[in-house]
């Protein structure tokens, strides 16, 4: 929930020592405190009874952030995803999911890639995929299509717009997608750059990850792959009318792609010379479009629906919406935001926990 050990402790009552010794398993709060710190954080009691599943917690992950992510950020999107982990695995045990298939390349060494073989790759994962060179209607829908397991949760983090990690032992590839995120295109960049790391980078360790020179070069490839997979070199090209601000802001509803992530593209392609970059730049802050670019408040999400669907097989295979949230170990409002279901879906929430801290609705 983002509380630090003493602002939990003041909500509370107690000191911060008092909730280390919680957390560290030393001692446990009165019956009265405990009914407390439920609805401070906004989990049922058997939230903080049930074991954790370390075998949950063996995948490399990746990041899509920028550098300024603070550790306590990332502490929270791992909380969140190991949550969203623990609710796939669940409808896992009942639903069979869309057979996985992303290609499998031998890509033994990703710190040897050129950018011309993140584009190689990129055009190959189209084809793999049948998406031709035409503009990917719904990139989310492909990702599912494909055995991908997406979800669009609230990390709370500005500058954390993505993770992704391959689950084992089941094999899925599963990315979490911020939901703060207030534009569609930017999201679909998002979930590009994880489809790049999920193809590209399916080899790398936790460990090697964590080694900042190879961290930065996979990120640049899962950018280039990103803006390759959705602009498509030469079909791209060829709706280019004019190397201008207007005619990007022409494609933007057709290929569903940010502006700025398209001169991103021309730059890499070598289309623009540096000067003429940084004009573009110049000219695009000018307009005000580094905060809010045209059509943003128009071109719809891409909503997941695997995991939705998944819970309605449950429902109409007899279980019981009331006891799915204690199965799976978490409060019903959590799981319905991870899941993008409908709001009281898992039945009515108590009215002590609903006036303590109002969750925002999927978009």
């Amino acid at each position: 929930m983002g509380l630090t050990v003493t602002s939990l402790g003041q909500a509370l009552g107690v000191t911060k020592q008092a909730v280390s010794r919680w957390e560290g398993g030393l001692d446990s709060p009165r019956p009265e405190l405990f009914d407390r710190l439920c609805g401070i954080l906004c989990q049922p009691a058997y939230f903080f009874m049930q074991p954790i599943d370390s075998s949950l917690l063996r995948g490399t992950r990746f990041y899509r952030s920028l550098a300024s992510t603070t550790s306590a950020a990332r502490q929270k999107a791992d909380a969140r995803n190991f949550w969203a982990r623990e609710t796939a695995n669940y409808v896992l045990r009942y639903v069979e999911f869309p057979r996985v298939n992303f290609p499998v390349w031998k890509i033994a060494n990703p710190s040897a890639l050129t950018m011309r073989d993140v584009e190689v790759w990129a055009s190959e994962t189209r084809r793999f995929w049948g998406l031709g060179d035409a503009p990917i209607a719904n990139l989310l829908r492909v990702a599912e299509n494909n055995g991908a397991l997406v979800v669009r949760d609230y990390l709370d983090a500005e500058t954390l717009d993505a993770l992704s990690e391959w689950l084992e032992p089941e094999g899925i590839p599963f990315i979490v997608l911020n939901a703060d995120k207030e534009s569609a295109v930017r999201s679909r960049l998002d979930l590009a750059h994880e489809l790049g790391h999920l193809i590209l980078h399916r080899k790398v360790s936790q460990e090697e990850l964590n080694k900042k020179a190879l961290f930065k070069q996979i990120e640049k490839q899962a950018f280039r792959f990103g803006g390759a997979l959705l602009l498509p070199e030469r079909a791209f090209l060829a709706d280019l009318y004019s190397l201008s601000l207007d005619a990007l802001r022409a494609l933007k509803s057709k290929w569903k792609v940010a502006i700025a992530a398209m001169i991103y593209r021309l730059a890499d392609l070598g289309v623009l010379t540096e000067d003429q970059e940084k004009r573009f730049w110049i000219n695009y802050a000018r307009r005000g479009w580094k905060q809010r670019e045209p059509l943003d408040d128009q071109l719809p999400f891409e909503t997941p629906s695997v995991l939705p669907q998944a819970f309605q097989i449950i429902v109409d295979q007899g279980h019981d919406r009331d006891q799915i949230p204690g199965s799976i170990g978490h409060g019903k409002s959590q799981i319905e935001q991870i899941a993008n279901l409908p709001e009281n879906f898992l039945g009515p929430s108590p009215s002590v926990q609903a006036k303590i801290i109002p969750f925002r609705k999927l978009v």
